[in-house]
């Protein structure tokens, strides 16, 4: 098992946030995680890349404690709003990407032959080799995020975890990523992908859940409410039918 939740409660002050929360990702999976704003999905993320702890319950990783995991080069993470370089970042797309093995140096050692084979065979992954000595700052927010997948994928992690990955990315970069997480897939990545877009996700995952700060809606082995996905994307199309806000944004 790569990503082991169970039964997780998690509250901000005496706001429940997460509410006896189980999800199992095994290895080769996609699971696509989504639900209304405020529903939980970020915060989930956040505790199984150990940002936080639970108040109850437990967040394995690779079978180890999360408190306890230390070996992050094996997840790759792409945080929400994570393409936001400004114009005075001065380093370059092979930097940034190539920064992502720092961790597996170790502090004050450099980066040898490997550590550069594997950043450029990551940037050729995601189709973005070309502007491998382009300043980052001078990048389309979505070619930006498509270094960032590269930085992530640099340490040829067992598995990678994306937040919100469709937030602010327009209709072409939209498709691009979209054809790049296939290719993954069908190479048999392993993914856990949140994003507020349940069709998108429908697109991708092998598995899918529908969070609001409990499991509503999974279609996961063991889960006795398999079919109820397709409810929560009706749910969201009624409610855009009625003219009423989309409730499937952020959280």
């Amino acid at each position: 098992m790569i990503i082991d939740i169970n039964d997780v409660h998690f509250t901000y002050g005496c706001h429940p946030v997460l509410d006896g929360i189980s999800l199992h990702v095994s290895e080769g999976d996609v699971v696509g995680v989504t639900g209304p704003n405020g529903a939980g999905k970020s915060t989930l993320v956040h505790l199984i890349m150990g940002l936080m702890r639970p108040q109850a319950g437990s967040v394995k990783l690779f079978g180890v404690p999360v408190e306890k995991f230390r070996e992050w080069h094996r997840i790759g993470f792409v945080a929400q709003k994570a393409t936001l370089f400004n114009s005075s970042y001065p380093a370059t797309v092979f930097e940034v990407v190539l920064s992502g093995r720092a961790g597996l140096r170790g502090i004050f050692r450099f980066f040898n032959r490997e550590d550069k084979r594997c950043a450029e065979e990551a940037l050729e992954r995601v189709h973005i080799l070309e502007y491998r000595n382009t300043p980052v700052c001078d990048l389309s927010g979505g070619q930006q995020q498509r270094v960032m997948i590269a930085r992530a994928l640099a340490v040829r992690p067992r598995v990678l975890i994306m937040d919100e990955p469709t937030t602010g990315v327009d209709a072409a970069n939209l498709a691009r990523l979209t054809r790049l997480l296939a290719e993954l897939r069908n190479d048999g990545v392993t993914m856990l992908l949140v994003s507020h877009e349940p069709e998108w996700l429908a697109s991708l995952a092998s598995k899918r859940v529908c969070l609001d700060r409990k499991i509503c809606s999974c279609n996961c082995r063991g889960y006795a409410n398999e079919v109820r996905w397709e409810d929560c994307m009706a749910g969201r199309r009624e409610k855009l039918s009625l003219g009423l806000r989309d409730g499937l944004v952020g959280g």
